[in-house]
């Protein structure tokens, strides 16, 4: 049986504020503070953060010309998100000591930045997505000063997806398709690349959101060669299972891990709905599915990334429900 159950708390709703929190996911840093993208119901589009009291904007919106991902935000509240600017074009925001910061921008060596969003790590680092002015695509990291190149399709990697998560140490986790058809999951510390896993003997396929926390662990789900799904996760080199298709779920769709080594799975139990899931048991550890009674509506859209769970297993979830309404909820599980 699990240890693990769930509560709900409302951090934000769609209504008199709000018109829209859709297409892009919540985020959590380590004091359960809850940041999101919202358009708002007087025009414009912003950066709001809170808990379980007032919801507050954290970027003034004339820093910017719109928002157009999901923020990330560390423990200091450092807060990355990519938008539009103010005299045109896309850029890489970078919000901390209550300033705003380019780390990148189309008015220099990028012809557009993303797609998804950004993340960052506890030194206030950002990874992201970017096509360079040449055409290539490719993975970067900046903080303000410098840009590096970790990855691009110039050479064995023909396509990325999802979005590349730094870790405490600057290491950079993205998923790729190679020019040889593989698929793979890489991981990159200062210029030193190594593939995290691959598609071949044993998997069959990679989900695209490969997950790592602070201190490096990574998770991620994936097809087996042999037939059914999993949730698998590298700590150094080292790959295990952690679960797989059974009695229980019928598929696995992703998996978000805390520092702490737990694995929160984007699942369909097996005769069930897609939904988030603490554990192993689609009952005792179900945290939100599609079909739940929520705000006196039924839940018909579940979403979150990498970017939406703290070290303490807390989750950021935005859902829509059935009478149009959108929501911004944490997950906070009970031990």
């Amino acid at each position: 049986m699990s240890a693990l159950t769930y509560s709900l708390t409302m951090i934000a709703t769609t209504g008199d504020r709000f018109g829209e929190f859709a297409p892009y996911v919540a985020s959590i840093n380590g004091a359960g503070v809850v940041a999101f993208q919202a358009t708002l119901r007087v025009g414009g589009s912003g950066i709001f953060a809170g808990d379980d009291g007032e919801v507050e904007e954290l970027v003034t919106r004339s820093l910017h010309a719109g928002v157009t991902s999901h923020p990330d935000l560390n423990d200091a509240g450092d807060t990355t998100f990519y938008g539009e600017l103010p005299r045109g074009g896309q850029g890489v925001f970078l919000f901390r000591d209550g300033r705003v910061q380019m780390v990148a921008d189309t008015h220099g060596d990028f012809a557009s930045i993303g797609p998804l969003g950004p993340t960052i790590n506890g030194a206030g680092t950002v990874a992201f997505r970017a096509d360079p002015a040449d055409g290539v695509s490719g993975i970067f990291s900046g903080d303000g000063a410098a840009i590096t190149t970790v990855a691009d399709t110039s050479g064995r990697w023909s396509r990325f997806h999802g979005l590349p998560v730094i870790t405490g140490d600057g290491t950079i986790v993205f998923r790729a398709d190679c020019r040889d058809g593989v698929q793979g999951i890489y991981a990159n510390l200062g210029g030193s690349m190594r593939a995290v896993a691959e598609t071949g003997e044993r998997f069959a396929s990679l989900s695209l959101f490969p997950s790592a926390s602070e201190g490096g662990l990574i998770a991620f789900a994936a097809t087996l060669r042999g037939g059914g799904q999993g949730v698998f996760t590298d700590d150094d080199g080292q790959i295990a299972c952690v679960a797989e298709t059974g009695e229980a779920f019928e598929s696995y769709r992703g998996a978000l891990i805390t520092s702490a080594g737990s694995v929160v799975t984007i699942a369909t139990p097996r005769g069930g709905s897609l939904g988030l899931f603490g554990g192993p048991d689609p009952t005792l550890d179900r945290i939100l599915a599609l079909g739940d009674a929520l705000l006196g509506s039924t839940v018909e859209d579940v979403a979150a990334n990498p970017v939406s769970v703290n070290a303490f297993g807390q989750v950021a979830i935005r859902g829509s429900l059935a009478d149009g309404r959108q929501a911004i909820l944490r997950a906070d599980p009970a031990r």
